[in-house]
């Protein structure tokens, strides 16, 4: 399990295969010598260098929420029951779609898709791991000519 923010997320992680020679074995020729950063992967794709971007992406929008609530006051219209639709195309593990859940107000609706039906089965797992509501997300396999579209 991992946790991020206030998220807690359900990862599996594999050791890669090494050859005799201590290198990864990869498709094609673009061997890697295998070490503690490389040497593991996960199921489903997930990068921890992202964190500051999940981070930011959080405050930027709480700050458009704050300035549209500030600019329907403004002209004297009801934001109570408006909330904000997110798309996350490529979830993969859907880390940043249960954060955005969690972490943000005023959410109508989170749609996460993937390409990887693996990917969609652990997001949803991700989801009711970390008990948001259902009518608050969808989570769907897309596929390449959906993507091409």
């Amino acid at each position: 399990m991992l946790k991020e923010g206030k998220a807690n997320i359900l990862y599996v992680e594999q050791k890669l295969e090494k050859d005799d020679d201590g290198y990864i074995k990869a498709a094609k020729s673009r061997k890697r010598i295998a070490n503690e950063i490389n040497e593991t992967r996960g199921s489903v794709f997930y990068n921890p260098v992202q964190e500051f971007n999940r981070d930011i992406s959080i405050t930027v929008i709480r700050e458009f929420i704050k300035i549209q609530r500030e600019e329907l006051d403004a002209k004297g219209k009801d934001h109570n029951k408006d909330g904000v639709y997110i798309l996350e195309a490529l979830a993969a593990t859907g880390l940043r779609s249960v954060r955005y859940c969690k972490e943000i107000d005023n959410i109508k609706k989170i749609y996460s898709n993937d390409l990887d039906p693996k990917a969609v089965e652990l997001m949803k797992k991700n989801f009711e791991f970390n008990d948001i509501d259902q009518t608050k997300y969808e989570a769907s396999t897309m596929d390449a000519i959906t993507l091409m579209h």
